[in-house]
């Protein structure tokens, strides 16, 4: 007689090769819920960034916050001044939630004469690395 159906065997094979499954997308689903927080703070540190090279800009180019000197090393060789230990950078401040630290540094006459290379530098405790924007800035014609 021949009987129709699954047997006990097929049906425990078939459940472990769907747990499998499962269990491959929920590690997929975990991978990316911290992909999309970390896109998340990388985003907002960008938008940090540029608000404070925006504020940065409208300034005179002898703006007392556009000094360098402020920090501990000065030139190109202060441009990273901040973040790194032991360093201070030209000027500092928080963003408004607290989140995030941004610091900025300038090195005068650089690359050329008359010129300001204003780097500035937006750190989260969550971000291995810092988010950095560079701006030259002229004196004027």
């Amino acid at each position: 007689m021949q009987e129709k159906g699954f047997t006990l065997i097929e049906v425990l094979i078939a459940l472990t090769v769907f747990a499998f499954g499962i269990l491959a997308v929920a590690a997929m689903q975990t991978t990316a819920a911290g992909g999309n927080a970390k896109a998340r703070y990388i985003s907002e540190a960008t938008s940090w960034a540029t608000d404070q090279l925006e504020t940065l800009m409208n300034l005179d180019y002898d703006d007392p916050l556009l000094t360098d000197g402020g920090g501990t090393n000065n030139g190109t060789a202060g441009l990273d001044d901040g973040p790194v230990a032991g360093t201070t950078a030209d000027g500092a401040t928080a963003s408004t939630d607290g989140s995030y630290t941004i610091y900025w540094n300038v090195a005068t006459d650089v690359p050329v004469i008359d010129t300001k290379t204003i780097r500035v530098i937006v750190v989260h405790g969550l971000l291995n690395t810092p988010t950095t924007i560079d701006f030259i800035r002229t004196a004027g014609i």
